[in-house]
């Protein structure tokens, strides 16, 4: 794997309901590519969802209607929410394959109002940061002001969020210093025509009914956006794929009517910026395989615009390469050790080295990693012997937990580059958790000592953290432990994912103790065979399916 693809989709709502079917806009394989592989990740940004100033905290508290649709078609593929954030009716959610979900470091969300001078959050911008497989991501969704004659204040929107949004992670503090930008949102740029040639909105809707084979060049030569790209007032850092779709914006809402109060206008973009030569060792690069709208859904006054890229990440390279190689583009982000994960080669991946190789999958994810490296056997793989990354693998639990259980705890062991923090932490989570935020329990690291090791002995270390009585695990059923890195409350990167083990209730332990009981009485003479309460319970979970055997699992999700 030396690619990931990112799907993108940008749609002002304009407050309303999702009233149609978001399969077809989320490019779902149908009955006739059944066998189309899905993206690695899907990013959807709304603009103008419902938000009302009196309903900020509710906004805050609950699920909107759009982020628990999009929740139940995605999270049923089996999809993580890797972020999500808003702003008022600004919404950016990212979904991540759970095979990546542990190659994803220092995560972080941010914003910048630019509504009423920067008082007000109708207008402006949120994003999401994060490094993946050595490369930094950043995905911004924006709203910036209306109206055909505020071109100069749009210009200022975009000025006004380069310089405000800043990041806590130092060598990507801003969003153009990352390897990859994708900027999609309803940037409001209109269609401007010298005023004494100026023609009317029906003029331009019966131009475009005359338009064959989505050539928009000539109506494209009035854009403001492509305008002020050019003259790098705004955006000039960008590129735009070739627009050959019809004007996304103003509609009749339940029509594909114009309405002609307005002039159409491509308001509804994707953008993209690669720092290609970040690094010496490797060429970035970006490709868009798909940009087009998707006309026949009619639920607002503008229609969503899509974008498939795949994207170039940094798989060959040892550790000697990262430490001594320069960058070559001091301002952009530097290498994150913490963010690079090579895939493993055949030679590496056997069962039996496993545990010693530092990788932190769990069996379904070292599954897909192992299919997709044979996929790709014919391309030599270099080993990575002497390479290291920041990972966290958890023993297996060979035994049942039982609810109320004293010893409700976890061991795991640490890379020897990982610096614990008193923040970080290990959640319990659901086997089959969707969101990163839906942790049941956590402890801080900050109670556990660790083990002496000699500070000139690069040895990884192993831990034990306790999860005091009543913690949060009440229900019977399948779990995960995650050991999140976090030094500080707004960056947080993802170092491991346990095994899948089994929480009981106190009746099951006596209903399995009275069956290893009856069995022993009724066995055929000769030597007693040592009981457990964990007789005839799964321990070994290769191959299994955990969604079919979880007591609190439901075919009909629901997230909300």
């Amino acid at each position: 794997m030396d690619t990931l693809k990112f799907y993108f989709v940008t749609w002002n709502v304009a407050t309303k309901s999702p009233g149609q079917d978001l399969n077809a806009l989320l490019d779902f394989p149908s009955q006739f590519n059944k066998n189309k592989p899905l993206p690695d990740f899907y990013v959807i940004g709304l603009q103008e969802v419902k938000s009302q100033p009196q309903n900020m905290l509710m906004d805050s508290l609950f699920t909107d209607a759009w982020t628990s649709t999009f929740n139940k078609i995605l999270c049923r593929q089996g999809f993580i929410i890797a972020k999500s954030t808003r702003l008022q009716g600004l919404l950016l959610l990212v979904y991540s394959q759970m095979k990546h979900v542990t190659h994803l470091r220092d995560i972080e969300a941010q914003y910048t109002k630019t509504g009423l001078g920067g008082m007000w959050g109708n207008k402006g911008a949120i994003s999401v940061r994060f490094n993946i497989y050595g490369c930094s991501v950043c995905l911004v969704n924006c709203h910036l002001t209306a109206h055909e004659h505020l071109l100069a204040d749009r210009i200022n929107d975009y000025n006004t969020i380069i310089k405000q949004h800043v990041y806590h992670v130092n060598e990507t503090s801003s969003i153009l210093y990352h390897d990859y930008v994708i900027w999609i949102g309803d940037l409001n740029f209109r269609t401007d025509y010298p005023s004494d040639d100026s023609p009317t909105a029906e003029a331009i809707v019966a131009a475009l009914q005359k338009i064959e084979k989505d050539k928009y060049t000539n109506l494209l030569k009035h854009d403001q956006l492509n305008a002020v790209m050019e003259t790098g007032e705004a955006f000039s850092e960008f590129t735009e794929q070739e627009i050959r779709f019809p004007p996304t914006y103003k509609f009749f809402i339940g029509t594909d009517e114009y309405d002609i109060k307005r002039k159409p206008s491509w308001t509804d973009r994707i953008l993209y910026k690669v720092n290609a030569n970040n690094y010496e060792n490797v060429t970035l690069r970006a490709e868009v395989l798909q940009y087009h709208d998707i006309a026949h859904y009619t639920v607002s006054d503008h229609k969503p615009v899509v974008g498939l890229l795949n994207i170039k990440i940094r798989q060959a390279f040892t550790r000697s390469v990262v430490e001594d190689t320069p960058r070559i583009n001091a301002r952009s982000a530097v290498r994150m050790l913490s963010a690079m994960m090579p895939p493993p080669s055949l030679d590496t991946i056997t069962t039996a080295n496993i545990q010693t190789e530092g990788f932190a999958f769990s069996s379904g994810v070292l599954e897909t990693a192992f299919d997709n490296t044979c996929q790709n056997v014919s391309e030599p793989t270099p080993t990575f012997s002497n390479y290291t990354e920041k990972t966290v693998e958890f023993a297996p639990i060979s035994r049942v937990w039982y609810i109320g259980d004293a010893d409700f705890r976890t061991q795991c062991t640490l890379t020897p580059d990982i610096v614990v923090n008193p923040s970080d932490w290990i959640g319990i989570y659901d086997a089959n958790f969707h969101s990163l935020d839906d942790y049941i329990a956590y402890e801080y690291l900050a109670k556990v000592t660790l083990p002496h090791t000699p500070t000139d002995v690069d040895l990884p270390r192993t831990i034990t953290l306790s999860f005091p009585v009543g913690s949060g695990v009440r229900t019977p059923g399948f779990y995960r432990f995650i050991y999140f890195s976090q030094p500080n409350g707004d960056v947080r990167s993802v170092l491991g994912i346990s095994e899948p083990f089994e929480v009981c209730s106190k009746e099951d332990m006596l209903v399995s103790t009275e069956q290893n009981e009856q069995a022993s009485t009724s066995a055929s003479p000769g030597p007693a065979k040592p009981t457990t309460s964990t007789t005839d319970i799964f321990t070994d979970f290769t191959g299994l399916d955990v969604a079919k055997l979880s007591r609190h699992f439901s075919n009909d999700l629901s997230i909300d």
